[in-house]
């Protein structure tokens, strides 16, 4: 059937859906609750051997903004690839079929990319994060305004999840699509070449939270984190080079401490030796260069010990956040 492009169509909003039977209808309806309507919805089954289909075809036979595209399982990247390759719009947005947008999603990221500065090819807003049942357990810090390539190496991927941006549609025609060999990374990657190789070299923050997402869900790919580090290796090791105004040692501190945190000291401790390429005093001066010096200097049982004593107050603040969250719904419930 030929692809109807419609000229009122702003968005096209991708979703690559592998397995996501529990979620998906939620991640849909959260678009179609969406208050900027000129879009295009193009969900791709990404080979999914559960109701993920069944879900969408429902949805799809409610509104006609939703296609469900159906492929062989080949991975995020080549879904969303296939996706790309029938898009009709000029501003491009993913939603990951796990996760959920705020109503005002897509007409505050448009307003963002209409107003930003020239040069800003891709905006994302901030965060919030919910545990697998979907309840918010806290708000995730980014950083907001102008992102270049090496504030993007530095704070290794400041939108931290796919689905809180919204992208040029004129960056995906210069640079290509998603590399579809990567199994992890591949959204870091793109950014980093989009600011590399396109008419758009920067990013915009705004602080607005306008995404729930969902967090080490099971089954999902950022849970598998020996993976990732390793395509977050490959990935750091092709972009840092280009490093212009920082050492390209500081593209590693923060994949460093997430990787002593996470119990995978070889990746810490061979990333923190190129982070000290960058001199000791460089990562003095950096809160997060000051705890790469501390978690590299502890050893690897006081770094165990560490992490124990991390995961216990990490917990200990999620159900503080969940149970003040539960509260201030009751209370405004009551209001109303």
């Amino acid at each position: 059937m030929p692809i109807v492009r419609n000229n009122n169509v702003l968005v096209t909003v991708i979703t690559p859906a592998y397995n996501v039977g529990p979620w998906i209808a939620e991640a849909i309806d959260s678009v179609l609750a969406q208050t900027e309507s000129r879009f295009e919805y193009l969900i791709v089954d990404d080979g999914s051997t559960d109701d993920t289909a069944d879900v969408v075809r429902a949805r799809a036979a409610l509104d006609p903004r939703i296609r469900l595209i159906q492929v062989e399982n080949g991975g995020s990247g080549a879904a969303r690839n296939r996706a790309l390759a029938d898009s009709a719009a000029p501003f491009v947005a993913f939603l990951d079929g796990d996760d959920r947008w705020h109503p005002q999603f897509l007409r505050h990221m448009l307003e963002t990319m209409h107003t930003a500065p020239p040069g800003v090819g891709m905006a994302y807003c901030h965060s919030r994060v919910m545990l697998e049942s979907g309840q918010v357990v806290a708000l995730r810090w980014q950083p907001a305004g102008r992102i270049d390539v090496d504030k993007q190496l530095v704070e290794n991927n400041p939108p931290h999840n796919g689905s809180s941006l919204m992208v040029r549609r004129a960056c995906f025609d210069q640079v290509g699509g998603f590399d579809s060999s990567l199994p992890s990374a591949v959204d870091f990657e793109m950014w980093l070449r989009i600011a590399t190789g396109s008419n758009y070299p920067l990013m915009w923050g705004t602080r607005r939270y306008l995404l729930d997402m969902r967090l080490m869900r099971t089954g999902s790919i950022s849970s598998n984190r020996q993976r990732r580090f390793e395509c977050l290796d490959k990935v750091i090791s092709d972009y840092a080079p280009g490093m212009r105004r920082m050492h390209p040692g500081m593209a590693y501190v923060r994949p460093a401490v997430f990787a002593y945190r996470d119990g995978l000291d070889d990746f810490g401790d061979r990333w923190s030796l190129l982070a000290r390429e960058a001199g000791t005093a460089a990562l003095a001066r950096d809160p997060w260069g000051r705890s790469l010096l501390a978690w590299n200097g502890a050893g690897r049982d006081r770094r165990a010990q560490l992490r124990n004593l991390r995961d216990g107050a990490r917990k200990s603040a999620y159900r503080g956040m969940s149970g003040a969250l539960r509260t201030a719904g009751k209370l405004s419930s009551l209001r109303g």
